[in-house]
């Protein structure tokens, strides 16, 4: 694919960024933030746009081409999962208000599901490609992305979570070289289960 670009989201990109991170894990957003107003892609809209926290603009980077956002990243340790924890739950709580309580406890059933990674890997989440640009390559391009960063700053790898109902997805990841590490059950029907799958480069 010319002509495209993987560069930091902006908060003027908010409304592509929400809908391709709500794609990346539809039922787990839905699950934790609601399906009716104010819904999932509400919350990410509004959550893109904070300078800090899990979802900010500032933690994505994504994929442009001719003015379009086509695919986004979401790029973290260990460390900073634990520092962006307190930001995160400013932004929930500055937009679901009383709620909060609720997506608390809805959250705890994803920690079940996706648990912390390694502490020497790099991990991609939100990984997402918008319908139009499926099949051009732009999901290996932010992994190569992804490894280049990883590599450069001292990881031993990559890793990731991959939904159990999406083997299309993980068939690609194993290609590039990850492998499944763990499996987790998810405690409730709403939720699929998750594949944990590393990629280490030595």
């Amino acid at each position: 694919m010319e002509n495209f670009k993987i560069e930091h989201a902006a908060p003027e990109d908010a409304e592509a960024m929400a809908s391709l991170i709500y794609s990346s894990g539809p039922k787990a957003f839905d699950y934790v933030f609601g399906k009716k107003t104010p819904a999932a892609q509400d919350f990410l809209y509004h959550a893109v746009q904070r300078h800090r926290g899990q979802y900010s603009h500032r933690n994505h980077v994504l994929v442009r081409h001719n003015g379009s956002v086509l695919g986004s990243m979401f790029n973290y340790d260990s460390r900073g999962l634990s520092a962006m924890y307190l930001p995160t739950v400013m932004s929930v709580l500055s937009f679901f208000r009383w709620r909060i309580w609720g997506v608390a406890k809805r959250s705890s059933v994803i920690d079940e599901v996706i648990k912390p990674p390694a502490d020497d890997v790099l991990v991609v989440a939100h990984l997402a490609v918008a319908p139009e640009a499926q099949g051009m390559g732009i999901g290996s391009k932010l992994i190569d992305y992804a490894a280049d960063i990883a590599r450069e700053n001292g990881y031993a790898g990559l890793a990731l979570d991959v939904s159990m109902e999406n083997p299309a997805a993980q068939r690609l990841y194993e290609r590039l070289g990850f492998e499944v590490c763990a499996e987790r059950q998810s405690p409730v029907a709403e939720v699929p289960g998750h594949r944990y799958m590393e990629w280490r480069f030595s």
